[in-house]
């Protein structure tokens, strides 16, 4: 089985071909294998995956959600056939039920939730973020949160990818094969740029949601 420093380069270089479903999919088994890691406790893999982003939205959020109090919004979408009406997921419940689970199993990625490709076109001065009921298209920012919570991971101090690849906040650049393992250091340096956490009271919008309507 492929290597979390394996998921991590081959996500960037699916990125690099403009592959934005592959890149997703191998920033997600990073984050699977580090989950595993970083949770061997907990039995259920979406609990691991969910657990483990809930923990680092302090890296997700200003790589992939600059501004945006992703701990506090609930999206008004269904992502799964035992999701009560009243209940609806946050940002890690989307990332796991819709992206993981679709692309983990290689269905095709619901309509409504593609990504939103502000670093595939080149922009860097913006994060897109489309929201309706029963749907949410966000940045590809996402895969580089993603493979950010992977490579600063402490489990993962001693891992490698390829030589060359790189993650970047507002135009900092963090080697990777320099950045493993050292997450501390990097919400030291992310603190300054994740002062602002905005939330989105999206309330008026539930009742629009199909009760009935599954992923």
């Amino acid at each position: 089985m492929a290597g979390i420093g394996y998921s991590v380069g081959k996500s960037i270089d699916d990125f690099l071909i403009g592959d934005l479903n592959g890149a997703m999919l191998h920033a997600c088994m990073a984050v699977d294998g580090t989950s595993k890691k970083t949770h061997p406790e907990m039995y259920r893999h979406r609990t691991r995956f969910i657990t483990t982003l809930r923990e680092n939205y302090s890296i997700l959020r200003p790589m992939s959600f600059p501004g945006l109090d992703i701990e506090q919004i609930k999206w008004p979408v269904k992502i799964s056939a035992d999701q009560k009406p009243d209940e609806w997921p946050d940002t890690a419940e989307v990332i796991y039920g819709v992206h993981r689970c679709a692309h983990g199993h290689g269905y095709d990625l619901p309509e409504g939730f593609e990504l939103m490709p502000d670093v595939l076109h080149g922009d860097t001065n913006s994060t897109s973020l489309i929201a309706a009921p029963g749907s949410v298209q966000i940045s590809d920012r996402v895969i580089f949160g993603l493979l950010a919570i992977a490579v600063l991971a402490p489990v993962n101090h001693d891992l490698s990818t390829k030589d060359g690849h790189w993650l970047s906040l507002n135009h900092i650049q963090f080697i990777i094969n320099e950045w493993w393992g050292k997450r501390d250091e990097f919400l030291a340096i992310a603190a300054p740029h994740d002062t602002q956490r905005v939330n989105l009271d999206l309330g008026n919008w539930y009742s629009q949601v199909n009760s009935e309507t599954q992923l």
